[in-house]
């Protein structure tokens, strides 16, 4: 690495004094720089049509794999012009960009093109809109890092309109609503004494993002920037009657990389009385509750109130998900999924929708979390001997504020008779069960209409060196249609000798297939996959998505692939990939044609101990 500075910094110095003009600084001077860790440094003077422009290079320690710095020296003041720091340093390329190490004298004069451009076009005004392209870069700087910042979870559009705030110590929260505000500060915080009211904040929708000579500096530029938009001077009227001081402003505009977002709070103005005494004027001349709503307003938001600004953390949903660039998000926040089974197939499932952005997820499952699914489980120590579905709802409540969880202690035949109307709710469910009673009757209640969402069944074949996901739709092929009597998939991608197929816990009945986490990543990924697909009506008929292991996995585990999976296509030996097929109509099947109507009868009964409901068998 020393050599390759050495011979990086001589390519650069003969580049810059030789072929430019400039000059060697001395090895000091560039490490004296504050908060830079330069060891070599060059100074050349630009002429533009308007003046001469020092400017110094300088190279850190790891260059030339790290690109040069370049550091204007006459410039204005801090923010006159964009992409210029208030040290001088240029921003000519993102973070991500890298050098060519091999050639660090054409990357010095790139850079060096780069920023005579950028001079000229900040001596011209031409790059002034890049402070609203880049609002957020230039609002923050100047805030203390001890400023108080809001988090946002309002819709990040117009109409200009009041919304409400609570008000913490370090961290204010913004929303549409009281409740939706107390319920994200409840999901994260748990349920505390302090979070039980709000109060309005005013948000005025600009029709552009400001630049810093326009930044507020008092409660006078508020009131002006109020009274330019249509409707605003009622607004802030209103917001003068129905608030008190301190008056919290969020401020919204589409900078043209998307929506921006910036806070500032105006106190009320006080002025000095006697004997130093602050004196609040805003009702001079006339009996309290009688001063007229537009003079009010003007008192309130005068140039003697002061006006502090600070930074808006975007928290809502679409930025969470997306970054307020994926278009899913929107649809997504709105829908329900409803989970049968959280297990270590269906709670991995689960967390991927919920990071995915659907917006209310219903989890329920009887069983509790045990020492021995810890290694395969979402879950982990700390929650043994707890509830599967309502540990898993605890947690992503904390990691996900703003969506909703459900957690139910239940089997799914009991979940359907005692909850129809979340069943009614669900924009989908996936059933993780291994269970295939439960399956059964989860596909005769939607054959007999009881469920109108789709589903989407989810299997691994042994040691999960295969998996299996399949959609549905009410009216269409069903689950029996691909499966016997007794319920096995009738297409198996891979087979497995008896004792391999299993494994024993040193109890009686105590079986189970010795996978892990890695090993499921495929069925969980065609799972969740499938299911965001039904979500976001992407796929139309019934679908059966498969995932095939590699082929190490399944040699490895003592595996080998089925004759029909083999037969069926060319090149399937190696596995790991992903398959999607037609799961086809069986026009023999006996719960399409109805040949179990008596049992469908029986699941509409609205006792839970019916004995049809709940220990259905093929």
């Amino acid at each position: 690495m020393d050599r390759y500075r050495e011979e990086g910094i001589c390519a650069a110095d003969s580049f810059l004094v030789n072929e430019c003009g400039g000059q060697r600084l001395p090895d000091s001077e560039a490490r004296s720089v504050e908060r830079r860790r330069f060891v070599a440094g060059w100074q050349l003077v630009l002429e533009t049509a308007t003046a001469r422009r020092r400017i110094n290079i300088y190279v850190d320690q790891e260059f030339p794999f790290s690109l040069p710095y370049f550091v204007l020296l006459d410039r204005p003041a801090f923010p006159a012009w964009p992409h210029v720091e208030e040290d001088g340093l240029l921003c000519l390329v993102n973070s991500g960009a890298v050098a060519n190490f091999r050639q660090p004298d054409k990357v010095i004069g790139e850079l060096l093109r780069d920023s005579y451009r950028l001079i000229l076009d900040c001596e011209s005004g031409a790059n002034q809109n890049d402070f609203r392209t880049e609002f957020h870069s230039y609002w923050g700087r100047g805030l203390s890092t001890e400023e108080e910042k809001v988090r946002s979870l309002i819709a990040p559009l117009g109409p200009s309109r009041l919304v409400q705030i609570w008000r913490g110590k370090t961290r204010s929260v913004v929303g549409e609503s009281e409740q939706q505000v107390l319920s994200w500060l409840r999901n994260l915080y748990g349920n505390k004494s302090q979070f039980d009211s709000t109060g309005p904040a005013c948000l005025l929708w600009l029709d552009q993002a400001l630049l810093p000579s326009e930044y507020p500096k008092t409660a006078a530029d508020l009131y002006r920037r109020a009274h330019a938009i249509s409707g605003g001077k009622e607004l802030l009227e209103h917001f003068a009657q129905v608030s008190t001081s301190p008056f919290d402003f969020i401020l919204g505009a589409e900078s043209g990389n998307g929506p921006c977002l910036a806070a500032v709070r105006a106190q009320k103005p006080i002025f000095p009385g006697v004997r130093g005494r602050g004196m609040d004027r805003t009702n001079n001349g006339f009996r309290p509750g009688k001063v007229p709503p537009q003079l009010r307003t003007q008192r309130l938001f005068s140039s003697a109130a002061g006006a502090t600004r600070m930074g808006v953390e975007r928290v809502d949903a679409e930025w969470i998900h997306g970054r307020g660039q994926d278009l899913r998000q929107k649809e997504l926040s709105s829908k329900l999924a409803l989970f049968f089974g959280c297990g270590s197939l269906g709670a991995p499932i689960a967390h991927q929708l919920a990071m995915a952005g659907v917006g209310h997820i219903v989890l329920a499952d009887p069983a509790s979390l045990s020492w021995a699914n810890v290694g395969r489980h979402p879950l982990g120590a700390d929650h043994v001997g707890s509830a599967k579905a309502k540990a898993l709802a605890e947690t992503w409540r904390k990691a996900y504020p703003h969506a909703r969880f459900e957690a139910f202690e239940m089997s799914s035949q009991r979940f359907m008779v005692e909850h129809p109307e979340l069943v009614g709710k669900a924009s989908i469910i996936i059933c993780a069960t291994a269970d295939w009673k439960s399956e059964q009757e989860l596909n005769f209640r939607q054959l007999s209409g009881e469920i109108a969402a789709p589903i989407v069944y989810t299997w691994t074949e042994p040691n999960a060196c295969a998996a299996h996901a399949v959609l549905v739709f009410s009216g269409g092929p069903c689950l029996q249609c691909g499966f016997s009597a007794m319920g096995e998939c009738k297409l198996q991608v891979t087979e497995w000798s008896k004792e391999k197929k299993q494994q024993q816990e040193p109890a009686c009945g105590a079986v189970f297939e010795p996978y892990g986490p890695i090993e499921l990543l495929g069925a969980i990924s065609a799972a969740a996959s499938l299911a965001l697909d039904g979500l976001l009506n992407k796929v139309k008929l019934a679908t059966h998505r498969i995932w095939a292991g590699p082929e190490s996995l399944l040699f490895g585990a003592g595996g080998a692939w089925s004759k029909q999976w083999l037969n069926e296509k060319i090149g399937r030996s190696k596995g790991g990939f992903q398959e999607d097929r037609i799961w086809e109509k069986d026009p023999l099947c006996d719960a399409c044609r109805g040949g179990d109507i008596a049992v469908r009868s029986s699941l509409k009964s609205d006792n839970p101990n019916n004995a049809s409901s709940s220990m259905l068998s093929s």
